[in-house]
């Protein structure tokens, strides 16, 4: 029988669930999972998928990724098939590790996103679980509560929706995966790892279809608005002294803008809208922004600012690390 397409497109988000075959262990040791945080990093600069959240236990895995170039297939095929080189090469066995294709359940954006995240970051809690709890160290758990760093995973998109500090945005976001309940209809095929490679037809009413241009400008807002809330994070954590308020604001915009506007393809009327700006301004703001980058004529701070770990990922992705 033929296999299903893969439902793929720009912007799509995934949870994908990858298990051993025959629940043979995929880790044997922490090298391993090692590893594998390693390819997913160096993949994720490839690829140019976000990386949202994971966890690495015994014998499967689970990722939350969203694919802007809509290569899934691609990012899972290049990502299984150097792990498994490496497993068999260093156990020195043959044959197949994992079980089967890697099952994927596509997820609607806002809050379903963060219902996602828990499910996945609730696996630190089962019992007999060695590190287990918000101990785990092969979860990005500890990252979104403040206890591990990391620059290749996305939490400002999820944090944002909790609170307003990120102090406070970590306390509620640990809050809601230890002690809330699951919105268990939203989670229905991932808590089942039913691989829903959907047809066309039978994409969801809330999903729309591979090409419309609807969906990967609500993809592009919904970037757009992690950026800013990262600019603004970065800003706010880093106290940049003597920058009066209107000064701080402008400067929020400013770098908000350039990035957004390397990073989506969304147009200058609505950078502007999100931002509250017009077009016009936006377009002269990313051009001063780029030309200073450049020229290497930003002010120490604003430097400092942008190698910061909250804006590295987002900065070596627009080709301004260099600064």
């Amino acid at each position: 029988m033929a296999r299903t397409f893969r439902t793929q497109f720009d912007g799509a988000i995934y949870h994908l669930t990858v298990r051993g075959n025959n629940r043979q262990p995929l880790f044997r040791e922490n090298k391993d999972r090692e590893r594998y945080l390693e390819l997913l990093h160096r993949y994720g600069d490839l690829f140019g998928y976000r990386l949202y959240a994971y966890i690495l236990l015994t014998n499967h895995l689970q990722l939350l990724l969203e694919t802007p170039r809509g290569n899934v297939s691609k990012v899972m095929q290049c990502l299984g098939t150097n792990y498994a080189s490496y497993f068999n090469r260093k156990y020195k066995r043959r044959g197949t590790l994992f079980e089967g294709r890697y099952k994927s359940h596509l997820v609607d954006g806002g809050s379903n996103l963060s219902e996602h995240t828990r499910f996945i970051h609730r696996y630190c809690f089962q019992k007999g679980l060695k590190g287990g709890g918000s101990d785990y160290p092969w979860s990005s758990y500890r990252i979104y509560i403040g206890w591990g760093g990391s620059d290749f995973v996305e939490t400002g998109i999820v944090l944002s929706q909790f609170g307003q500090g990120l102090s406070e945005q970590k306390r509620e976001y640990r809050e809601f995966v230890e002690n809330g309940d699951f919105v268990r209809d939203h989670l229905a095929d991932a808590v089942n790892f039913h691989d829903v490679a959907f047809k066309a037809d039978s994409v969801p009413r809330n999903i729309y279809q591979p090409g419309d241009t609807r969906f990967q400008e609500e993809a592009s807002i919904r970037r757009a608005e992690g950026i800013i809330q990262k600019v603004r994070l970065s800003v706010e954590s880093k106290g940049v002294e003597g920058l009066r308020e209107r000064r701080r604001e402008a400067l929020i915009r400013h770098l908000a803008m350039y990035l957004i506007r390397k990073e989506t393809p969304l147009p200058l009327r609505l950078i502007g809208k999100l931002l509250g700006v017009k077009s016009a301004a936006v377009a002269i703001a990313v051009g001063k922004v780029g030309g200073l980058i450049k020229r290497g004529g930003f002010p120490r701070y604003i430097e400092d600012l942008m190698k910061s770990s909250d804006l590295l990922g987002i900065v070596s992705r627009t080709g301004s690390s260099a600064l």
